[in-house]
């Protein structure tokens, strides 16, 4: 009959046993929360980055250039590249935070070529660039 006894001295105290169970919960409300965090999102929902503005044009100044081009829609700004040589790219010099739909570049040396392109901004990031345009500023200013 003593192989059937329980013996009560192996038993934890009851705070050892509640505190194990404490820690083990807490770690599987942490486990279910960086599962819930890592959860793919819709992508149906997903932001997306708007096209190229249209109409760009680069119109020669005294010491300056004025680029222009055709707002478009879901834009909250735009990002003008430009450099000195042809071939610009999105990793070209850029002036960022352009709200309006033109930006006049100035201090410009007159009589060297400037190369443009424009992106739109958003919520998912920088858009594709525009084409390419050009303009060298004048050396003199117009009389009419």
């Amino acid at each position: 009959m003593r192989l059937f006894l329980v013996s009560y001295r192996f038993l934890k105290p009851n705070e050892v046993i509640l505190k194990k169970i404490i820690f083990w919960l807490t770690m599987i409300v942490g486990i279910i929360a960086v599962i819930g965090a890592c959860k793919k999102s819709d992508d149906s929902t997903a932001a997306t980055t708007l096209s190229a503005p249209s109409d760009v044009t680069a119109t020669l100044g005294y010491y300056q250039v004025a680029v222009d081009w055709t707002a478009v829609s879901g834009a909250s700004s735009y990002t003008v590249y430009w450099g000195s040589s042809t071939g610009i790219t999105s990793s070209s010099t850029a002036i960022t935070g352009i709200t309006d739909d033109n930006y006049t570049h100035s201090s410009l040396d007159n009589g060297t070529t400037y190369y443009y392109k424009v992106a739109t901004v958003n919520s998912a990031g920088t858009g594709s660039l525009s084409s390419e345009y050009s303009a060298t500023p004048r050396a003199a200013y117009t009389v009419a």
